[in-house]
């Protein structure tokens, strides 16, 4: 092994790891800010939506096939949205949190 191998090779292979480090700082915060306020949206979007149609369901007294599968699948996206979204933010802050309290190599 050379001396330029063997030195400049451990500090190009530390840079490497600092960036990709980085990099995936960047990359768990950007999921997490993008999912999290998205999980919140969907709820908030789609419960609003589930509650007007019961209202007037509860108003009229009856609802027509077509709005009642209406109701139900909105209510299907809703949930499922939501979890998935929730999911994945509570993913990325449990990887953000482990790559923050690992060593640095």
């Amino acid at each position: 092994m050379h001396l330029e191998e063997g030195f400049f090779g451990a500090m190009r292979r530390s840079s490497v790891l600092v960036n990709r480090r980085k990099e995936r700082l960047q990359y768990y915060l950007t999921m997490l800010a993008l999912t999290a306020p998205g999980a919140a949206i969907v709820w908030f979007v789609f419960h609003s939506v589930y509650e007007s149609l019961s209202i007037s369901e509860k108003a009229i007294g009856y609802v027509d096939p077509m709005t009642q599968m209406g109701i139900t699948l909105g209510y299907w996206v809703m949930i499922g949205g939501t979890v998935i979204l929730a999911g994945t933010a509570g993913w990325s802050a449990i990887q953000l949190v482990r790559l923050l309290i690992a060593p640095r190599r």
